[in-house]
């Protein structure tokens, strides 16, 4: 009786797994901090029904769950689909953003709609960096919850347009060993061979390829090597 428990028990656990997987793959990526506080719900009650699944106790119990769980990301789709489809839709389904702070000014009925206190927003702030709202243009909620801030032109970072000056564009580094492994097909992208690579290990004092955690080039051919 325990062993045909627990076999069921994994059982449900794969089937969960498998459909959270699937249903995941249709509703689409998104990072946490993209999700509205909508999707952020239905992916809670989702994953909560298929836990609930694991624990069934017998297999005509599982139907429920799982076509409930299919109803729940079906709905999803749709609203994301109607929210492209129209503009008044989508302000509708996702809501709009909130200016909390504009003009010098603090939107104190703003705030209150987006359920924040003074202390929250500088809290925020200072998480952005800012310390001083006098440095601060205009504050905004988005509609996934985070803050925009846009400062006042003379606050602003410094840009390279600022300066008067034409740097070259810079390219992202390539990964040439990772943990000790040779990665092939990056070295043939940046059309250079194995005896080459084993050449500048040797000028920089390494012998083998398992010696090196990370080895990054640039684009001027440049390695740096990460010992392990």
């Amino acid at each position: 009786m325990v062993i045909k428990m627990i076999l069921q028990t994994i059982l449900f656990s794969i089937i969960s797994l498998i459909e959270l997987f699937i249903l995941t793959k249709l509703m689409g990526y998104r990072q946490i901090t993209q999700l509205s506080m909508y999707d952020y719900v239905i992916g809670i009650t989702i994953g909560s029904i298929a836990s609930e699944m694991v624990v069934l106790s017998n297999y005509k119990d599982i139907i429920r769950p799982f076509v409930g769980m299919i109803i729940y990301t079906l709905f999803t789709v749709c609203l994301s689909l109607l929210s492209r489809s129209s503009l008044k839709l989508r302000h509708f389904i996702e809501g709009n953003p909130i200016t909390l702070y504009q003009n010098d000014k603090i939107e104190t009925k703003s705030l209150a709609k987006a359920k924040m206190d003074i202390n929250e927003l500088l809290m925020q702030l200072r998480i952005q960096g800012y310390f001083d709202l006098t440095q601060i243009e205009r504050i905004i909620l988005e509609t996934n919850g985070n803050i925009s801030i846009y400062p006042k032109t003379k606050y602003r970072p410094t840009i390279v347009d600022d300066l008067s000056i034409n740097p070259d564009q810079e390219l992202p580094l390539i990964s040439l060993i990772i943990n000790g492994n040779l990665l092939e097909n990056q070295l043939r992208y940046i059309h250079k061979d194995e005896e080459w690579l084993k050449s500048q290990l040797k000028v920089q004092g390494y012998k083998q390829y398992q010696d090196i955690a990370l080895a990054l080039c640039d684009q001027d051919n440049n390695i740096t090597f990460y010992s392990k």
